[in-house]
């Protein structure tokens, strides 16, 4: 049954999460920040899974759902942010101050 949740919550959440990730992203970084969204969707619900299911927690159907999805959901928008950070530090010259930036 946690299977079958984490995979719906995953998959509802990234639709959303991908448009503010968009939303929040640099121009130029843009395709990156969707790659970078799916893959803390990912990493998100495997870490809540292998917690959930390790730990042995009982939890109702729907706020173990509404937790993943929430989870998923932060994970998007993390790895949109991490994303960008890296974007930003790779065309970030070394003659430039960030004021100037």
């Amino acid at each position: 049954m946690t299977t079958t949740l984490t995979i719906i919550a995953a998959v509802l959440a990234l639709p959303p999460g991908l448009f503010i990730a968009v939303l929040m992203s640099q121009p130029r970084a843009r395709l990156l920040s969707l790659l970078g969204g799916t893959i803390g969707d990912v990493a998100v619900a495997v870490a809540v899974y292998l917690v959930v299911t390790n730990a042995k927690i009982g939890l109702d159907g729907l706020s173990y759902f509404l937790g993943t999805f929430f989870a998923c959901s932060m994970g998007i928008f993390a790895g949109a942010l991490v994303v960008n950070f890296l974007v930003g530090l790779a065309s970030l010259r070394s003659g430039t101050t960030a004021a100037e930036y």
